[in-house]
């Protein structure tokens, strides 16, 4: 009478080691894909925040330049995509390069629409993020 595996007090064999070992190799080889992918989404998003930081700081020094006669400044004349200095900011060892550009439109005399794209480059993929605004003269 042939005995049932279950009760079977040999243990385990080598093949069934191997089988189970390469069976968690799959699943831990899965988890540190997510993992991978979760650090370089969130290091994207980080990129991104701080472009909205670099973009977000010009605009304000443009509209507090733009009280009362220093309404036509150079930074508010108007011009078509004039590219800034480079802003770098490090991530995580790494060094990554904003580059500004602003783009002023005179819709009146006294109404001037600023437009500001900074364009940073993450694994050969350029991306932008652009704020536009109107100012008036007080």
């Amino acid at each position: 009478m042939e005995r049932i595996a279950l009760f079977n007090k040999k243990g385990m064999s080598l093949i069934e080691v191997m089988i189970s070992l390469v069976i968690l190799m799959f699943v831990a080889l899965a988890v540190m894909k997510t993992a991978l992918v979760g650090m370089s989404a969130n290091l994207q998003n980080s990129m991104r925040d701080e472009a909205v930081n670099v973009v977000d700081q010009r605009m304000n020094e443009l509209r507090s330049a733009t009280t009362g006669t220093s309404f036509d400044t150079n930074d508010l004349v108007p011009v078509n995509n004039v590219a800034e200095s480079v802003i770098t900011r490090k991530f995580r060892g790494a060094s990554v390069n904003y580059t500004p550009t602003r783009t002023v439109s005179l819709i009146n005399n006294d109404t001037k629409q600023i437009t500001l794209s900074v364009v940073w480059t993450y694994r050969g993929t350029s991306y932008t993020h652009s704020v536009t605004t109107i100012m008036r003269r007080q």
